[in-house]
């Protein structure tokens, strides 16, 4: 069973809510955010930021829903 989960991401001044579903797992889905700061930091740019960590969920199981 799916279960949904909500990501506040932020790069600089950008803030955006996405949503997510996945494996109801919530040790796998606070591993993988605790890794998104790293990700930040390879990244220019906001979109970069945000693409980055769409994909890198996704490899994860967790794949984007619009709310």
């Amino acid at each position: 069973m799916n279960n949904a989960y909500i990501l506040n991401l932020k790069f600089g001044t950008w803030e955006n809510q996405l949503w997510f579903a996945g494996e109801k797992d919530k040790k796998a889905w606070s591993s993988a955010v605790a890794e998104l700061d790293e990700i930040g930091d390879g990244c220019s740019g906001a979109n970069e930021f945000f693409l980055k960590v769409t994909d890198f969920l996704e490899g994860r199981g967790f794949y984007r829903i619009e709310k």
